[in-house]
């Protein structure tokens, strides 16, 4: 579940006569590139190739019955950033906070801002180009753990936001991430409350 997040997040599916059943994932972060790597290598049973270009990390790697999987599901196959969201069937299943976090760890952020009388006030927000994404987690955040949020629209993407202690400590609690330095950011809400 959390590999398909990371997929909605920073992944690509490709299919071509000379490219065939191709994954491709970008991502800034070295020691989370080697946390997917370890995430593939469980679901594939091979550790797949990392490389370094234009300012990312890169894992790529080929697996036929991944892709039919994941076509079954819907992905799309190139260009997904506005059209993206999540099968109807992962929505249902018991571990859609894991698909979250995947998409958390690759489109989200943790930053803090002071309002009055606070003096750290925890955002959480999700970037994507697809509304529909967006209100999907929405859906599933305050259905399933009881998180509530909001969705900002604009031109080039929406975001969306989760506010405040009480709100990102749950996000904490049923959520998480497996992202290091996002964990530590989401880490301080409970060390400063």
């Amino acid at each position: 579940m959390e590999f398909y997040g990371i997929m909605i997040g920073d992944g690509s599916l490709y299919h071509s006569k000379n490219c065939k059943y191709f994954f491709s994932i970008a991502e800034g972060d070295y020691e989370y590139t080697l946390h997917i790597s370890r995430l593939i290598e469980k679901i594939i049973g091979k550790r797949p190739k990392i490389k370094y270009r234009s300012k990312a990390y890169r894992i790529e790697f080929k697996s036929k019955q991944l892709f039919n999987i994941f076509k079954q599901l819907g992905f799309p196959t190139g260009k997904k950033s506005s059209i993206i969201t999540i099968p109807r069937e992962l929505v249902k299943n018991e571990y859609v906070n894991m698909l979250i976090r995947g998409i958390f760890d690759t489109d989200g952020t943790i930053f803090y801002t002071r309002k009055p009388g606070i003096e750290e006030y925890p955002t959480i927000e999700i970037t994507s180009k697809s509304v529909a994404l967006l209100y999907q987690v929405k859906s599933i955040l305050v259905r399933n753990y009881g998180i509530n949020s909001h969705i900002r629209k604009s031109d080039k993407a929406c975001k969306l936001a989760v506010y405040g202690v009480t709100q990102v400590s749950k996000w904490i609690k049923y959520i998480s991430s497996s992202h290091k330095r996002k964990y530590w950011l989401l880490a301080r809400v409970i060390r400063r409350s």
